[in-house]
């Protein structure tokens, strides 16, 4: 189920970037700006964050069920799936500022997806405590994310030119392969 996640996901950004609103750019872009209110098409990328979430916590559960018991690094893949869901409805402001929209809803959006990279990390910090045998694993995710994530807030800011489009795609792609790997 966790590799249905992850292949649902990637499936609902490619299939909203094909609708995406007028003037998105990828490399300049989030993915939530395909998503964002006031576009027509925002409910494809709202279904792909709130699936993500549903299929993430399914397949977390079922793990739960398969070791007889709760792994409580996993809890927090719950709480990062969950997260990733409440994106979904809530949207971010648009694109075209010059659209009517709702600034507390794009603040929800914006402190989830926050939430969601907090609890992810905070997953990969307790994996990398409590999986000596894969400590080096873990220690790489976790510099990656940190770094890539780092690099979005300065981009994000204007203080580094790599565009923030970019940076976010290598974001969800290290963890969607930490995500099927662990």
């Amino acid at each position: 189920m966790i590799y249905f996640s992850v292949f649902y996901f990637i499936a609902g950004i490619i299939i909203a970037h094909i609708f995406a609103p007028p003037g998105y750019v990828w490399t300049r872009n989030t993915i939530s700006d395909q998503g964002s209110q006031g576009h027509v098409n925002k409910w494809i990328m709202q279904a792909g964050f709130i699936g993500f979430g549903v299929f993430l916590t399914a397949g977390m559960a079922l793990k739960f069920r398969d070791l007889g018991g709760v792994n409580y690094p996993d809890v927090l893949m719950i709480a990062y799936g969950l997260s990733i869901m409440v994106t979904g409805f809530f949207c971010a402001a648009p694109i075209d500022k010059s659209l009517p929209f709702s600034a507390r809803q794009a603040q929800i959006h914006s402190l989830f997806a926050q939430l969601a990279g907090f609890f992810l990390t905070a997953a990969i910090l307790w994996y990398l405590f409590t999986s000596p045998s894969r400590w080096a694993f873990h220690l790489t995710f976790l510099i990656l994310i940190l770094g890539i994530s780092g690099l979005f807030g300065l981009s994000a800011n204007g203080m580094i030119a790599v565009e923030k489009g970019i940076l976010q795609r290598m974001l969800y792609l290290v963890s969607f392969i930490w995500l099927v790997l662990v």
